[in-house]
């Protein structure tokens, strides 16, 4: 923590030091530790066994594995595969450059973000391909990591080295016996074209999540509809979107869930047009006007630019709306918008996602590896839930599933009587 909070410092400017820094600081390195234990706990249940010259080694199209995908084409694992080991060579370049250029904090915030970007979204979104053991997946995982390890070692050292040898070195009887014996890697031309659209695709999960949040629709509760707009790269993500987002149907297309709301900028408008201003202001009150392609407006005989208006967006009842920080400029604006009608099915599979949240919760309280499977008894109230057993068993890993008398939820370790209660 110490060699970090040191290191991501700009030698331009006083350092702020503190508890507060150093705690934030130690999170950013448990997302390390916590992305290798996972990567361990799932590859010792595969029995993966990784080969060190798979390290600087690209993963072709044809290895692309269709376990744990749920197209069932393994489209959706290659892509993701593919695109961490593009995320990895840039990842690589960018700390190169931060540290020939002497500024490690350039090293660290690139390290941060890929650290995130491989925790975040490449394990959380291959979940299912881990919990599958699907060897394509763990060899990805563990490349990442280990050429993370080889970059980030001169600033983490002795972490770097720690992890080495629990990764690398026990395992690999052909590998470097440190990080430090184990050389430079060199970066690769990254596929730009896929990096540029999973971010785009990413930028319209964030704008989906915060448009959840504002209209309070706790993801756990499955809508209906998702309207795209503005947002280009995205024909062959929709799946994804829809995923991630827990909604039912995306399209791409313009949104017609929100009002415009326009009035005139007097600051840029009053000096150009005198007492056209008011003529103005009452054409734009009373909705007597036309939003061209570009942001400008006509309005009362005039072509107003961007810079000439004030437009706020409202939402249409019935639709949670947001749109991404250019829509100020008015300039490659993405707009989502979420049909928020719930239906009586939409309820129900809200509530499906809880209980699945609630037992996966107890699993872990009462100590269940992650490879035990269950007896699953529900509550009487939950009696309807059973039309989606199948679903409730996958994601529990629940061999029986009944329904009981009482009011709480139980289960068991499967083959055993000894119970837990929620």
């Amino acid at each position: 923590v110490m060699r970090w909070q040191f290191c991501q410092q700009p030698p331009s400017q006083d350092l702020l030091f503190g508890f507060k820094p150093g705690y934030e600081i130690q999170r950013k390195v448990l997302t390390l530790w916590n992305s290798v234990a996972f990567f361990t706990q799932y590859a010792n249940v595969a029995g993966f066994e990784p080969s060190y010259a798979d390290i600087d080694a690209p993963i072709s199209a044809d290895d692309a594995s269709t376990d744990g995908d749920p197209a069932g084409d393994g489209a959706d694992a290659h892509s993701m595969d593919a695109w961490l080991q593009s995320l990895t060579h840039r990842f690589i370049a960018s700390a190169t450059q931060g540290y020939e250029d002497y500024l490690t904090v350039n090293v660290l915030r690139s390290f941060e973000e890929y650290i995130d970007d491989v925790s975040n979204w490449y394990i959380r979104r291959s979940r299912r391909r881990f919990w599958n053991g699907d060897q394509d997946a763990l060899r990805s995982l563990w490349v990442a990591l280990v050429q993370g390890l080889r970059v980030a070692s001169p600033v983490l050292p002795f972490l770097s080295e720690h992890l080495w040898q629990q990764l690398v070195s026990d395992v690999c009887a052909d590998a470097p016996k440190s990080v430090f014996l184990a050389g430079w890697p060199v970066a690769q031309a990254p596929d730009d074209e896929l990096l540029a659209d999973v971010a785009a695709m990413r930028t319209v999960i964030d704008l989906g999540r915060r448009a959840r949040s504002l209209a309070k629709l706790p993801l756990r509760q499955p809508l209906a509809k998702l309207v795209v707009d503005g947002a280009d790269r995205l024909a062959g993500y929709v799946d994804e979107i829809a995923e991630e987002l827990r909604v039912k149907l995306v399209v791409l297309e313009p949104i017609e869930a929100t009002q415009i709301k326009v009035r005139p900028n007097l600051k840029t408008l009053g000096p150009r047009l005198g007492g056209d201003v008011n003529t103005v202001r009452q054409a734009l009150a009373a909705g007597e006007f036309e939003m061209l392609a570009d942001g400008s407006c006509v309005v009362a005989g005039h072509t107003l630019p961007p810079a000439d208006l004030l437009v706020e967006r409202t939402d249409k009842e019935g639709w949670a709306v947001a749109s991404d920080a250019h829509d100020q400029e008015g300039d490659n604006v993405i707009t989502v918008a979420f049909d928020t009608t719930l239906t009586d099915e939409l309820r129900l599979e809200a509530r499906v996602y809880d209980v699945i949240h609630k037992v996966n919760g107890l699993r872990k309280e009462t100590g269940l590896a992650i490879t035990d499977r269950i007896d699953l008894t529900l509550p009487a109230a939950d009696a309807d839930l059973v039309d989606h057993a199948d679903w409730i068993k996958a994601e529990t890993l629940t061999l029986q599933l009944s329904v009981g008398d009482g009011d709480e939820i139980s289960l068991a370790k499967a083959g055993t009587t000894e119970s837990s209660n929620a």
